[in-house]
């Protein structure tokens, strides 16, 4: 065989681990046919160990007890200097006079830091690395250690395995001992890592209690400190406190626009106080008195209940003859052509089949022309700015409504409540949003239908102390008198198809406060105030209603 081609080794060492013979290198040897040729170019120099390395393979314990070695002065038993060792993962390396002073006194050594010392009271010059204990244990003074080469660059010691080194050999356990520092195992640390920051130090904050507020007061003359403790007051629960949400039901009626429903109402909220009278404005008008407006508004119900409108329009010519005499003043001649105007451009906004101009000049008996009633309608569109956008009392009714279960005798006796606030000028200064609400508690009163709890509390917006003075003002209608019951508002709720409630309301109020029927009671014009001051509130009912709407 040609002796170029390269085979297996057939020459080997029966113990490889053993140490090579004194003065001998290990070399590497191919085998050819002809015999065994060496190929001194591929020989791996292995280095002898020293006497510091031997030695340093003895027991744990002879290391441990013995003192640290100082960097850059390891030596021998023979007092010669030995060759520095590579150290292992984890190690840190030496460097000079860092474990000794200028004098070659030892550096001083730290305890642990406590909780105390956790916190930064003085600004450190350089990155290091505090350990504390856990904050739930108390610690129990300085804690000692042993120290080994430390080096003045600040790192974090990795602590490796025992008996491996770097490359996964096997080295004594002392060298690792030696390197790293041993604390105490039963106690949990925890780093800390102040960073460099210019400025003074940040003062520490000062533990408070939940029911206290420590106030500070600085004494100029002893510069001392004073903590006055001052009660915290809670924060008082909201008025709809304990309320159900009863829009989850209607999730997937498209009819109820339950995503929409919250929002919606609150936009009416807001735009409701745009759209109010003046309660005053009879006091800018020369020719006209507040008992002309019952009449007109009188004469508008009649008419509305003719046609068979709806009734959000009758509520909405109200507010547009309020809002126009509120900026305009008015003969009393044009008076009623205001009336049937604003009567005539609501149920254009509302309706869907809207009544032409000649049916509205026919219930004014001829008393105007057609191009009177266009001209008077264009006049109090500018008037208003084309702001028709008023909300309605029935839209708050029926929200209101929806926490009473749909109650339909209660809802009923709430539209002849509301209603009182087109013959009732004293009503004006109450947004529709109240009038709802009033109303129907006044005829939750009436029926006996139990307290103004929680759910009706939320979905009107209003309290049971809020609603006494707009509900007072309607029950002095009810109950007054000298109300005169042959005008188109009576009788048109004390018809079967309104459930009568209009004399089911006064004959209910003359039973009830019987002197204040007469004008004779001493709680004139008091007597909801009187009788529910300081009623708590309710809790809402259970969820058993019944689904009739």
């Amino acid at each position: 065989m040609a002796s170029g081609i390269p085979t297996r080794r057939t020459a080997r060492r029966i113990d490889e681990n053993a140490p090579p013979a004194a003065g001998t290198i290990a070399t590497r040897t191919r085998t050819t046919g002809v015999g065994t040729a060496t190929n001194a170019s591929t020989a791996i120099p292995q280095m002898k160990r020293t006497a510091s390395a031997l030695n340093a393979t003895t027991t744990r314990s002879a290391a441990v007890e013995s003192k640290p070695a100082v960097t850059g002065a390891s030596t021998t038993q023979a007092g010669k200097p030995a060759t520095r060792r590579r150290p292992a993962l984890g190690e840190i390396g030496t460097a000079p006079n860092a474990a000794k002073g200028e004098k070659g006194k030892a550096t001083e050594r730290r305890p642990l830091a406590t909780r105390e010392t956790a916190q930064p009271a003085v600004r450190r010059s350089t990155r290091s690395t505090v350990l504390e204990p856990a904050r739930d244990e108390k610690p129990a003074g300085p804690v000692k250690r042993k120290v080994g080469t430390v080096s003045t660059s600040s790192t974090t010691t990795l602590r490796p395995r025992p008996g491996f080194s770097r490359h996964g050999s096997a080295v004594s356990n002392a060298s690792t001992s030696t390197s790293t520092s041993t604390v105490r195992p039963s106690r949990q640390l925890k780093a800390t890592v102040s960073i460099t920051e210019e400025g003074p130090a940040p003062k520490r904050p000062r533990p408070s209690t939940p029911e206290d507020v420590f106030v500070d007061n600085y004494d100029a003359d002893n510069k001392e400190v004073k903590v006055v403790a001052e009660p915290s007051t809670k924060a008082p629960l909201p008025k709809d406190y304990g309320w159900t949400d009863l829009d989850a039901e209607d999730e997937g009626d498209p009819s109820m626009a339950s995503e929409y429903v919250v929002d919606a109402f609150k936009y009416m909220m807001d735009l409701e106080k745009t759209t109010m009278p003046d309660p005053q404005y009879m006091d800018n008008q020369d020719e006209l008195q507040w008992k002309m407006r019952l009449i007109l508004n009188d004469w508008i119900v009649e008419v509305h209940s003719k046609f068979r409108l709806l009734p959000e329009t009758l509520l909405i010519a109200i507010n547009l003859t309020d809002r126009f005499l509120s900026a305009r003043t008015v003969s009393l001649e044009k008076f009623q052509l205001v009336g049937l105007t604003a009567l005539f451009v609501a149920a254009k906004y509302e309706e869907v089949i809207c009544p032409s101009v000649t049916h509205f000049l026919h219930m004014a008996d001829g008393g105007y022309e057609v191009q009177e009633i266009l001209r008077a309608e264009r006049y109090l569109l500018q008037a208003l700015d084309f702001d028709l956008a008023y909300p309605n009392p029935l839209h708050f009714l029926r929200r209101v409504s929806k926490a009473d279960g749909y109650d339909v005798h209660a809802r009923t006796v709430a539209k002849f409540f509301i209603e009182v606030s087109c013959v009732e000028h004293r009503l004006l200064p109450y947004p529709p949003s109240m009038l709802a609400a009033a109303a129907m508690w006044l005829a939750r009163l009436c029926l006996d239908r139990g307290p103004w709890h929680a759910n009706m509390v939320h979905y009107s917006t209003y309290a049971q102390h809020e609603l006494l003075e707009c509900a007072q003002v309607m029950l002095d209608f009810v109950v007054d008198p000298e109300l005169d019951l042959s005008t188109a508002f009576f009788k048109k709720y004390a018809a079967k198809k309104h459930l009568k409630a209009s004399v089911f309301v006064r004959e209910w109020a003359q039973q009830r406060w019987p002197a204040s029927a007469r004008g004779r009671s001493p709680h004139q014009g008091r007597e909801l105030a009187f009788e529910f001051r300081g009623v708590q509130q309710a809790p809402p009912p259970p969820m058993n209603r019944s689904p009739g709407r």
